[in-house]
């Protein structure tokens, strides 16, 4: 199972995604999202990008959100 840093690579890098989104995805919240999570609006958009499922992201976002209680 990938991380969710793993994931956005999959999708091309956060400049990859920005533009995917037409610009509403910036790049400072990608980079936020190893530690916060992907929030759930944006899993179609990277489902469509790589090769992921929305089990693998709820697990890589169970992930994320455990380690940053942890810390």
């Amino acid at each position: 199972m990938r991380n969710i840093a793993d994931i956005i690579k999959a999708a091309g890098g956060a400049k990859a995604i920005h533009e995917a989104s037409n610009g509403a995805i910036t790049r400072d919240a990608v980079y936020k999202w190893p530690s916060i999570g992907i929030p759930d609006r944006h899993w179609v958009l990277l489902m469509s990008l790589t090769e992921t499922s929305a089990e693998e992201l709820h697990l890589a976002n169970r992930l994320a959100r455990s380690a940053e209680d942890a810390a």
